[in-house]
Parts: C-alpha cells; sequence; structure tokens
C-alpha cells in the first residue's frame, strides 16, 4: 500500500515535468526552429521526443529508430579510448606524436596527447576541401597537419587534433579506428545504433542532413539545403552517427565506471585540464567534455555541429541527470535550447 500512495504522489510530477520538456519542443518545432530527437533523464522521469522529418524528399518522420551523425560528440568516444588505452598503460598523455605517426612536419612532431585532446596543439583546422571530397587518414595527416602562426599557449578547437588522436589509435590498437572504437566501447555496451558513416554504403535509419545556418534566427519557410560533406573523414573528430537510446547507455556506463575507473574519470574526464572558459563552449576543456560553473548547477556539455547535423549532451557530474538533443537541420539554436530543457524548472 505505501508503494502504490508513492507511485500516486510521483505521477504528477512526472506528467508535470514531461508536459513542461514537450510544450518547450514543440513551442520550437512550430517555429520551425527544430527537425531532431531529445532524451532527458532524471531520478524522477524519463522523456523521449521524435519531431520533424528524417528525410524531407521522401516524407520520412524521425522516430526512436532513426539514427544521426553527431559530428563532434565523435570526440568524446575517442577521448574515451586515449583514456582506455592509457588505464591500461598503452600509451602516456605525456608522448608526443612522432611515437606513432611518422613523416610529420618537424615543427609538429612534438605535439604531445594531452595537447591533442585538450586542443592546445596549435594546429589549424582543416580547410572545406579537407570534406569535399574522400580523404584516406593518412592522406588526410599529411595535406591537413599544420602549425598555426598565432599563440601557441592558447586554446585551439580543430579537427585534426582528433584525426590525429585516431590515427594514434590505430598504431597503439594495431587495428582501424573503426574496428578499435567497435571494440573498445561499442560492443561492450551493446550499442547496435552507433557507428561510422560510410559514404559508399546505404545505412539503415540514417537521418539525411539539411541546412540553411539559421541557427534559431531563422524563419520556419527558409528554404533547406542538402548536406554535401565526406563525413566519413572527420574520422575521431566527426565521423560517427549514433541515436538517443545508445548515448544514454554510453553516459550511463561513465556513472557505473564500466569503461574507465572512478579515478580516471575524475581526473581526466570530468576535471578541467586548463582555467580557460570558452564562450563558445560554454565550459573549461576536460579530456571529453566541457566543465561549466555558470549555470545554475555545474554540468558537463558535448556539443557538435556539422552543417544540419547537431548535438548536444548535458549532464552532471554524477551522470543521473541527462539531456541528449540530436538534430538534422541546423534551424535551432541548440545551445540555447538546450539550457532550456535541462535547467526548466
Amino acid at each position: 500500500m505505501k508503494m502504490i500512495l508513492q507511485l500516486f504522489l510521483l505521477c504528477p510530477l512526472l506528467v508535470f515535468g514531461q508536459n513542461k520538456i514537450q510544450d518547450i519542443v514543440d513551442h520550437e518545432y512550430e517555429k520551425g526552429h527544430f527537425s531532431g530527437t531529445v532524451l532527458y533523464a532524471d531520478q524522477m522521469q524519463f522523456v523521449t521526443i521524435n519531431k520533424g522529418m528524417a528525410n524531407i524528399q521522401f516524407d520520412v518522420k524521425i522516430n526512436d529508430k532513426t539514427r544521426f551523425p553527431i559530428a563532434s560528440v565523435t570526440k568524446l568516444f575517442t577521448s574515451l579510448a586515449v583514456l582506455q588505452l592509457f588505464e591500461n598503460g598503452s600509451l602516456s598523455f605525456e608522448d608526443t606524436i612522432d611515437k606513432y605517426i611518422t613523416d610529420l612536419h618537424e615543427d609538429c612532431r612534438k605535439i604531445t596527447i594531452k595537447q591533442l585532446i585538450i586542443h592546445r596543439s596549435n594546429l589549424v583546422n582543416e580547410p572545406i576541401k579537407a570534406v569535399m571530397k574522400k580523404y584516406s587518414i593518412d592522406d588526410y595527416i599529411r595535406d591537413f597537419t599544420k602549425r598555426s602562426v598565432q599563440d601557441t599557449l592558447k586554446f585551439n578547437y580543430n579537427n585534426v587534433d582528433f584525426v590525429l588522436l585516431s590515427k594514434v589509435i590505430e598504431k597503439v590498437t594495431q587495428k582501424s579506428f573503426l574496428e578499435a572504437i567497435n571494440d573498445l566501447i561499442l560492443q561492450p555496451l551493446k550499442m547496435e545504433n552507433t557507428g561510422f558513416v560510410k559514404e559508399e554504403i546505404i545505412t539503415k535509419n540514417l537521418a539525411y542532413g539539411y541546412h540553411n545556418n539559421t541557427f534559431g534566427d531563422g524563419d520556419k519557410n527558409e528554404p533547406l539545403y542538402n548536406d554535401r560533406r565526406y563525413l566519413s573523414n572527420y574520422y575521431g573528430a566527426g565521423a560517427m552517427y549514433s541515436n538517443t537510446a545508445d548515448l544514454y547507455k554510453l553516459l550511463t556506463a561513465l556513472k557505473k565506471n564500466t569503461l574507465i575507473s572512478e579515478k580516471t574519470k575524475r581526473l581526466f574526464l570530468t576535471k578541467p585540464q586548463m582555467d580557460d572558459y570558452i564562450d563558445w563552449l560554454s565550459g573549461k576543456p576536460t579530456m571529453g567534455f566541457y566543465y561549466d560553473t555558470k549555470e545554475k548547477e555545474s554540468v558537463l556539455r558535448r556539443s557538435g555541429n556539422i552543417d544540419g547535423f547537431n548535438a548536444s549532451i548535458i549532464v552532471n557530474e554524477n551522470f543521473n541527470k541527462v539531456l541528449i538533443i540530436l538534430c538534422n537541420t541546423d534551424t535551432a539554436d541548440l545551445n540555447s535550447l538546450a539550457n532550456k530543457i535541462y535547467f526548466a524548472e
């Protein structure tokens, strides 16, 4: 009887919370500012919402089976693989990349793994031509690994850092990057809806991407354009796809220390590795997230953006309050939307 009373008292809270999140998403959708999927979970509720079209041309709606390219959320997987290899003694954060990658330009050889993972390598980001045709990982590294002439002490977010980390993982594991991530993370967690975009094959239930660069400021009737980039060229910087259910599995595994130990998690994954607060990423870099103390509560953030594919994760330090948003258009101001949902009262 006591349990029934507790459930009765809890139900209004669940319905209220779910309706509030639904109202926020519906409002943005009606304005033409959202197409995607939302998962919110805390100790009181578990909410999933799908809105919009996975394929506009063929009128295919987004549903629970829809897989989305996750852009730079891929970097979280790459970071976790590095942390796993650190834990088993296969590499050190202070290793320089010339230990694993040959034929680098002389001024790039002494960059450390830690500098790559927190974007202090002083490498420039790749030009747009790097994703306009197919590149192998070795050709990409050869053509686009270049030092910047700017201040070497500054944070400089770039995709080349994580393509290089992808190659380091290949060298350490003696497997392709795809195989290594599969063996280290996807198979152990049974993440069956997560993998790597391959333009030469058809991936079932994969959403198409559409962009118009409005990011929450556009009109619902503004035209959208098909994404055209070779996502596979991003490797460990942005080549993966997933869905909210699989990403929730990943965050739950981090809560339970399934992939890495509590010590490694607290020292590297959830702890800032530098004092710089990066405004446009809303946090200080950890080895995998951005740690934000400027909101009502401290949170970890991980976001991604490649043309229409936009993603946002917000989670508290204990991994028991989670928001995951995956989009296939760039019509949303995703950071603002994520904050509205996560910090809703």
